[in-house]
């Protein structure tokens, strides 16, 4: 029996427009008749998560900030926070590449330096996690830091994550997540983490969960579910690690897949 469905966004549950499925409010519906609890789980903070969500939101649960924190409906399940002697350094070496773009990820919003110099690339990317941001020195950032992330538009695996890379310890963990960003974030914590402690609050099982996820920081959810689904066009080590393959994000996979599990 499924109680908990958890599903990352970009590449996964969104088009490549970012738009949800086309049947998503029929697939919501059903989870709440089933009385299953629908979970987002995201880089993105709780604002930008929620956003594509509407009303829905209200009634669901949240793993942002790839797992440093986690909400439910209302609730504040947690929050992992970043200690600035710990991601400094990590902005003093994004300064030396040209082209990648630091954000300091607060409690309530996203902290930037250089607003004004932001392309309209930028800007659009900036606003599909961020909704909102201010500006501020990164020496200076009048918040809790729960995660730095770095923007880089050309294959930021390939070309700007072996700088970062010997910054890995264990008291930060920096992953690549999608094609044009790094996260920084507390290197006790995962999208996993998150997943565990939902399951804790809720008391479910991993027996009686599934989750859904694209890229690399999505693999250590698999620890925590029963099943866990690629969408055909998610990272390979993603695919080699859960337990199965469906369709494209742009086919609306997973919503159908959650379709097919509960019917």
């Amino acid at each position: 029996m499924i109680r908990l469905v958890v599903t990352d966004m970009d590449g996964c549950l969104l088009d490549g427009t970012g738009r949800l499925p086309s049947d998503f409010e029929e697939t919501f519906r059903l989870m709440e008749d089933k009385g299953v609890v629908f979970a987002a789980a995201s880089g993105r903070s709780i604002a930008g998560l929620k956003k594509p969500f509407g009303p829905y939101g209200d009634k669901m649960a949240f793993a942002t900030d790839n797992g440093a924190c986690a909400y439910y409906r209302d609730e504040h399940l947690f929050s992992n926070t970043l200690a600035p002697e710990d991601y400094l350094p990590i902005i003093e070496e994004a300064r030396k590449h040209p082209g990648v773009i630091p954000v300091c990820c607060g409690t309530k919003t996203a902290w930037m330096e250089n607003v004004g110099s932001f392309s309209d690339e930028v800007i659009k990317e900036f606003s599909k996690y961020y909704p909102s941001w201010s500006e501020c020195s990164f020496e200076a950032v009048p918040d809790r830091v729960i995660k730095v992330a770095l923007l880089y538009f050309d294959d930021i695996e390939k070309n700007i994550y072996p700088f970062f890379e010997k910054f890995n310890n264990d008291r930060i963990l920096c992953k690549v997540t999608a094609y044009v960003w790094i996260d920084v974030f507390d290197a006790t914590v995962s999208k996993g983490t998150a997943v565990k402690a939902l399951q804790d609050r809720l008391g479910i099982s991993k027996e009686e969960t599934v989750v859904f996820g694209d890229y690399l920081n999505d693999i250590p959810m698999a620890d925590y579910a029963i099943r866990s689904f690629a969408p055909s066009n998610a990272h390979p080590d993603v695919k080699s690690s859960f337990t199965d393959v469906i369709g494209s994000n742009e086919e609306g996979s997973v919503t159908k897949t959650i379709r097919g599990l509960l019917q």
